[in-house]
């Protein structure tokens, strides 16, 4: 607590508040209880005499109040102030109120008026916690701001590299290409196809039939036909991304009619290493290929087992052909079976667990076995020790038809359903009717494939011409439907031959997406 008494000659609105002293002689921050008395002149006097304790001596002789223990005092002009601190009677701030009119009276000075000056008391630590929190609260709000500037600048890159993605060529003319080719897409799916007289319809279905089988023809009765097929929606996960990507590619290759000759060119001098084939050219298995010029690489061929073979041999012309897991291949690509080499055949199928095989040849042509029928034309054969019965057949349009087989093995009586997709309409050495008819095939074949793990065994008459188109075909499809990002046909063909010779045998057969 601190009292100031100041000159009574000297007007109240005059008087200023005396801060008491540290003991250091600093001014310490102004706080606790002031108050003020006028005195008489003589009371001056004391003061000015330098003895400003007097009169509060005096009060501590007359007992109104105890020590002040040492008390900070402090004169300037008329005025005199003191800080009331730790004493031994333990005086407060109320015990001076009560006897503040008393110490005036009898130390000589008549009471006229005490001015109390209003306590303001703040609390260090309230000042402390409330510096903390705001502190806190600006910490939050710019870590806040700078998570969010931060998400937006990553959010920006992401879009920029998204868009960079799409290719330079972002010209209204390609958009519009692009929306065209969209129309004319969803166009050939809604409409409808002129449907043909059923008789004229029978008759070419039994002329394509009868002219790539070396049996009997089969009377109309024997076959179902649908044509349904063409009727059910394709289903298109292709982006916008994708689409430019696409277009982009074809515009290339418009623009430079030489590439692909440039890159023909560059594939017919690649060399595959290793590329030894020292198993397929042995004595004992050269008579097992149907073209010396495609043999199954060494290391990496399907091996059989020699146990269940009917040769004790594990030889068959046929590679497994790996995609994104090396472990698991994605296709095998074989020969069409020989004569005596059907049961290897079905045992290959038997072994990989496959339940779909694609055939691309017809079995003659022009005269020239092209694939020995290695199932039953109706009914069931057994070849060594897998029986096959042919279940259904059903042609699906001119171009192809459909086989369900049912496989078993007589040793452990397991069964199984093999679907065979057998494509009429591709000589060898040159390219399918109709690309969309291709295209339509592949979907069918897509469709019962979907959800397995196993591969599918692709075979034309060496395995490699033609089943090396459908292969790369598939796979580069397959690729921009998991959202790869660019087109490289030239790369994806020498990683196919990589894995057996010869895939893709002539350029026209190089696919154009």
């Amino acid at each position: 607590m601190q009292i100031t008494v100041f000159n009574p000659d000297i007007k109240l609105s005059e008087v200023t508040r005396v801060g008491s002293l540290a003991p250091d002689g600093s001014r310490p921050p102004d706080s606790g209880i002031h108050y003020a008395a006028p005195v008489r002149r003589h009371f001056l006097e004391q003061l000015e005499e330098n003895d400003p304790t007097a009169a509060f001596q005096h009060s501590e002789r007359v007992g109104l109040i105890g020590p002040l223990g040492e008390p900070q005092l402090h004169v300037l002009g008329p005025a005199l102030t003191f800080r009331l601190g730790p004493n031994p009677k333990n005086l407060t701030t109320a015990d001076l109120v009560q006897v503040a009119g008393k110490i005036l009276t009898r130390t000589g000075p008549d009471l006229t008026q005490i001015p109390v000056v209003k306590e303001t008391r703040v609390e260090s630590g309230q000042f402390l916690l409330l510096s903390v929190l705001c502190m806190l609260f600006i910490l939050v709000v710019l870590a806040a701001s700078t998570t969010f500037f931060c998400v937006r600048q990553r959010s920006h890159l992401r879009m920029k590299e998204k868009l960079a993605s799409l290719g330079t060529d972002t010209s209204t003319d390609a958009t519009a290409t692009y929306q065209e080719l969209c129309r004319q897409r969803m166009a050939s799916r809604t409409s409808e196809r002129v449907e043909r007289p059923e008789t004229l319809r029978h008759s070419r279905l039994n002329s394509v039939s009868s002219q790539f089988s070396d049996g009997p023809a089969a009377s109309p009765s024997t076959r179902s036909s649908t044509s349904s097929w063409c009727e059910e929606p394709v289903p298109s996960n292709m982006d916008i991304s994708t689409g430019h990507m696409i277009l982009s590619y074809m515009e290339d290759h418009l623009k430079n009619k030489n590439r692909l000759e440039r890159e023909w060119e560059a594939l017919c001098s690649y060399q595959a290493e290793p590329s030894a084939c020292g198993v397929g050219h042995g004595e004992q298995n050269s008579k097992r290929n149907r073209s010396e010029a495609v043999v199954a690489y060494d290391h990496s061929r399907i091996t059989l087992k020699a146990e269940n073979n009917h040769g004790n041999s594990d030889y068959i012309n046929a590679s497994p052909i790996m995609d994104h897991d090396p472990r698991n291949p994605t296709y095998i690509s074989s020969q069409g079976p020989l004569p005596t080499t059907v049961a290897d055949f079905w045992q290959m199928v038997w072994e990989s667990g496959c339940v779909v095989v694609v055939m691309l040849t017809p079995l003659s042509e022009n005269g020239v076995k092209q694939c020995h029928r290695y199932w039953p034309d109706e009914g069931s054969d057994i070849y060594h020790i897998y029986e096959v019965n042919l279940v259904s057949e059903h042609i699906w349009c001119e171009d192809f038809l459909v086989r369900s087989f049912y496989l078993k093995n007589l040793q452990t009586n397991e069964t199984r359903t093999v679907t065979q997709f057998h494509f009429l309409s591709w000589m060898d050495r040159g390219i399918p009717n109709s690309a969309r008819t291709l295209l339509d095939f592949r979907r069918k074949v897509n469709k019962c494939y979907r959800g397995r793990s196993c591969p599918i065994i692709v075979h034309c008459s060496d395995g490699a011409g033609r089943s090396g188109t459908y292969v790369l075909i598939d796979m580069v499809l397959n690729r921009l439907a998991k959202g790869a990002k660019e087109i490289d046909i030239a790369a994806t063909l020498e990683h196919l031959r990589d894995q057996r010779a010869g895939m893709v045998q002539t350029k026209v057969r190089s696919p154009r997406l």
